[in-house]
């Protein structure tokens, strides 16, 4: 009888870690981290269309360290806006390897489109406006993924 369990559970499990790392389910969150103990941020990791283009509206607040990592499907040049956002944001544009190229302010609800200068735009990380500042981080500066890397990242989200 607890061997049948095991089976069951261990069939169970298998399946749901095939859908996972198939990137049928949603990644859920990650912790990135900078140079310095307080560049700690725990991000909701989105990729699928209507997810990147959902974003954060509709939310009423942001924790302090906390964000959402929009996933581009390729390196280009980005461009989001406040749609239907009523938190006021700061975004920064990444590169592949997690280092910030720029960062703009964003105000609630303003449909005027923020782009980017760069044309190797892979992330966008939304966070709490005046994170990156209050946090000492700058255009040149990195965020990794902890306990993981960019590249696996990519390729847990790919498959």
């Amino acid at each position: 009888m607890i061997c049948n369990r095991f089976a069951l559970l261990f069939t169970v499990g298998s399946f749901l870690l095939l859908f996972w790392l198939r990137g049928e389910e949603k990644v859920g969150s990650i912790d990135l981290v900078g140079k310095l103990p307080e560049q700690h941020l725990l991000v909701e990791v989105v990729w699928k269309p209507k997810d990147l283009a959902r974003g954060l509206m509709y939310r009423e607040s942001l924790p302090e360290n906390q964000g959402m990592l929009f996933v581009l499907p390729f390196e280009q040049k980005a461009v989001f806006w406040m749609k239907n956002t009523r938190i006021p944001l700061s975004i920064a544009y990444m590169d592949n390897r997690g280092k910030i190229l720029e960062i703009y302010s964003m105000k609630p609800f303003d449909l005027t489109p923020v782009p980017s200068q760069s044309s190797f735009v892979k992330f966008a990380l939304e966070v709490n406006e005046g994170w990156f500042q209050r946090h000492k981080l700058l255009p040149g500066d990195q965020l990794t993924p902890k306990d993981t890397t960019w590249e696996k990242l990519l390729l847990l989200l790919n498959n």
